[in-house]
């Protein structure tokens, strides 16, 4: 059986740190839109999750009240927040960072051109890869899209020539 925390009527997963609990409780409370990174929160190393990371904090129904990730204000709802996996959370407007685990990692980002461009069946092509650790973990048309997604998670990656 899950054991959880409850904090002014949200139910928190044990393992969430106090700290976090404190950082959603005020994000939920005054509605501000929060980027979390999700991760390992053992070794404290980032998933580099792209989906359903943006949004404010709000509650599910029922007898047990869980954290959920809201796209934006005129949602009424969205995915279970897997708070015991938070990694980091930073502010979506600025990216100011609230908290991050201490022994917080990203792994090694690289941009490159791909060796040969991939035509997807809409017609798109793929140009620029990101990689992570050396591994390909997402594809972009151009070189400025792939530079956009890698500002929008908070981490620098330099560019291969």
């Amino acid at each position: 059986m899950k054991k959880y925390k409850t904090i002014n009527g949200t139910s928190y997963d044990v393992r969430t740190p106090d700290e976090v609990v404190a950082i959603l409780e005020n994000a939920r409370q005054t509605r501000t839109r929060l980027h979390v990174s999700l991760g390992d929160s053992e070794s404290g190393r980032d998933w580099i999750e792209e989906n359903m990371v943006h949004g404010v904090i709000g509650r599910s129904t029922g007898s047990i009240k869980i954290p959920l990730l809201i796209h934006n204000r005129r949602s009424v709802g969205g995915p279970g927040l897997l708070d015991h996996c938070i990694v980091r959370i930073r502010t979506s407007r600025g990216g100011r960072i609230l908290w991050q685990h201490d022994k917080y990692i990203h792994g090694t980002l690289e941009i490159r051109q791909k060796t040969e461009p991939v035509t997807l069946p809409d017609g798109r092509t793929l140009t620029v890869d990101v990689l992570c650790d050396g591994e390909v973990h997402a594809s972009f048309e151009d070189m400025q899209k792939a530079r956009r997604w890698v500002h929008k998670l908070g981490v620098i990656a330099p560019i291969a020539a």
